[in-house]
């Protein structure tokens, strides 16, 4: 008997000991997400910013510079670069939890909602533009070289009168290419320009093939409540999620990168 209560002794001290280092193990992984969460630190209520590093090739270029308050997206505040890059404006907004918590944060974009993103921040509690820990390409590892910053009081005003001046030079080269276009053959693309494109379609192919298995999936969790199991998916299934105008196509599996 005393053999027995000895035994019964040592196993309630080794199963004490067991739950108290799961304890402080799972005290020690709160912290850990308490600590992460408080890290980010948004850019504050600046009206204008700036976007510097991002090491990306094709990236970078389009996102650096100067960026100005353009108004709100889903509650938070939107940035319009001040320069167009290849003819097409570059934007940063939020996106809310509508299309589901995946796709939920901040964006970078040539618009608001579109199906092309060049980068993402997965962060829900910061009122304004994290300043670190963007991801690029958006389904890629986070760029610790990519920050947002305060623009300086000159860096504004350079990038306006750069966006005055493109537009300008747009202006007149687009009537002499008007009265030239009859005479002038095809321009080739350039190398990089044709990286870009066959970059593009390879994204394209990749975002058909999400939406496929998506529009899968979402019918086979329908079919269990309706009861319709032999329905064909792509005639009987719920649409993807985005496909109308009302609501904007959701961001991570309809994006690509420019």
């Amino acid at each position: 008997q005393q053999q027995q209560q000895q035994q019964q002794a040592q196993q309630q001290q080794s199963t004490s000991q067991q739950q108290g280092q799961q304890h402080a193990r799972q005290q020690q992984q709160q912290q850990g997400s308490m600590q992460q969460v408080t890290s980010v630190e948004g850019i504050g209520n600046e009206v204008h910013i700036s976007i510097s590093g991002c090491t990306h090739a094709t990236v970078g270029p389009i996102v650096r510079g100067t960026f100005t308050l353009s108004g709100e997206n889903h509650g938070r505040p939107a940035y319009k670069k001040d320069t167009q890059v290849n003819g097409l404006d570059v934007m940063m907004y939020f996106w809310d939890e509508r299309d589901g918590p995946n796709f939920c944060g901040w964006w970078f974009g040539p618009k608001v909602g579109g199906d092309q993103v060049w980068a993402y921040h997965p962060d829900k509690q910061t009122t304004t533009p994290p300043k670190v820990g963007w991801k690029v390409p958006y389904d890629g590892p986070v760029d610790v070289t990519f920050v947002i910053s305060k623009a300086a009081q000159g860096q504004a005003a350079v990038g306006q009168q750069q966006q005055a001046a493109w537009n300008q030079q747009q202006h007149q080269a687009y009537g002499q290419q008007q009265g030239m276009a009859s005479q002038q053959q095809p321009q080739q693309q350039t190398p990089q320009q044709q990286a870009m494109a066959a970059w593009q379609q390879q994204q394209q192919q990749q975002l058909q093939m999400r939406t496929r298995a998506l529009l899968r999936q979402q019918w086979r969790q329908a079919s269990r409540y309706r009861g319709r199991e032999g329905a064909s998916p792509m005639c009987d299934g719920p649409s993807a999620p985005g496909t109308s105008r009302r609501r904007q196509p959701a961001p991570v599996q309809r994006r690509q990168l420019m």
